[in-house]
């Protein structure tokens, strides 16, 4: 834990912009740089497999992607990646979103996206030291997270060049692709999740893998915002109060869930910002996605309910996708407007009677059809 003054400056300061910069907080050697080799072996791997899938015309083009693949640098290889599959590794990677897409299907066939390292991430005690000081001792790791690798025109152009090679969509075709390598508009995060978590105190952890600028799209927010209630049509006098924030790894954005914010479009001409952000709040509070598996990531109260096992993670998140897959969605994005907080909070006690631990949830295959 920090000391008794940066708490008291990090939760007054919080509570007062609605968001929070705490500069030099990870480390890129000893923090970033493992998650980094491990989650560019996952694309390379996913790359590889989507390719030799891919159903061509003409081999010799196929060969030369393939033999040509390791020597591009990583925003080539993630566009090629993202071409090859028609947009659907996106799915496989970002399963929060994109499991409301109407063709989603969870391929059980592939490497988990859920990678030790990424686990570990959610997990670090450098990010739950401050979330702890933001909404107490007793931290849930929501089941809402995202990547995002904002890429720059010609690495879209690349994806598109190699869906058409690969015969596949464009992978532009998913309603939810700007959000996850383009331009992210104006929002708060929380009408996305089902209305009895509006009252929840979550806090978005938004962590830049790479330099976040204006020029390459940087997150921007608007101060205070969190303070005027549920927004969905923003006007343009609030958004001239908006400010950017640039930032650099090892920095770390902490976001109320009620705070306007977006990012700026990537205008390099090579560069890419990657990010993560994951999500917390109190346990007994409602995370807006109640059928996707969060765990107890830390409890000075009951620290045997903690999860430290990052295989029974990745077992917990494999049970949850093929339950929709094979059941479908419970609520389509769009009905989200639609329920009611009394059929929300219904909703969420189902849920957690379902699934009361992490154990339970790998008992959810069970009940598959």
């Amino acid at each position: 834990m920090m000391s008794d003054s940066s708490y008291l400056d990090h939760r007054s300061t919080f509570d007062h912009d609605g968001y929070l910069v705490v500069e030099n907080l990870l480390n890129w050697q000893n923090d970033i740089l493992p998650l980094v080799f491990e989650y560019e072996k996952l694309i390379d791997a996913l790359a590889e497999i989507f390719l030799i899938e891919a159903e061509v015309v003409d081999k010799n083009q196929l060969n030369s992607l393939l033999d040509n693949y390791p020597k591009l640098d990583f925003p080539d290889r993630f566009a090629t990646l993202i071409g090859a599959s028609g947009g659907r590794a996106l799915h496989h990677l970002d399963p929060v979103l994109n499991i409301y897409s109407p063709d989603y299907r969870y391929r059980r066939d592939l490497p988990s996206a859920q990678i030790p390292s990424l686990f570990d991430f959610v997990r670090h005690t450098k990010l739950l030291d401050v979330i702890e000081e933001l909404i107490g001792s007793e931290v849930y790791a929501s089941p809402i997270y995202h990547l995002n690798i904002k890429l720059s025109n010609q690495h879209l152009m690349k994806a598109e060049s190699t869906a058409k090679i690969t015969h596949q969509r464009s992978p532009a075709e998913d309603a939810f692709y700007n959000f996850q390598v383009g331009q992210t508009r104006w929002h708060m995060d929380a009408v996305a999740g089902l209305s009895d978590s509006l009252d929840s105190r979550i806090v978005n952890a938004w962590i830049p893998i790479t330099q976040a600028n204006q020029e390459n799209g940087c997150l921007m927010v608007i101060p205070e915002s969190h303070q005027l209630g549920l927004i969905k049509e923003i006007p343009p006098s609030i958004i001239d109060k908006s400010i950017t924030l640039e930032v650099k790894p090892g920095d770390v954005v902490f976001l109320d869930n009620k705070i306007l914010h977006a990012s700026a479009p990537n205008n390099s001409q090579d560069e890419y910002r990657w990010a993560f952000n994951f999500r917390y709040l109190p346990p007994k509070q409602s995370c807006g996605r109640p059928f996707l598996p969060g765990f107890i990531a830390r409890s000075r109260e009951s620290p045997e309910t903690e999860l430290c096992n990052s295989y029974l993670w990745s077992s917990m998140w494999d049970r949850a996708l093929a339950y929709v897959t094979n059941n479908g969605v419970p609520y389509t994005y769009a009905d989200l407007g639609e329920i009611t907080y009394h059929q929300a909070k219904t909703f969420t006690e189902d849920w957690r009677r379902l699934t009361p631990n992490h154990n339970s949830w790998l008992n959810l295959h069970k009940k598959i059809s």
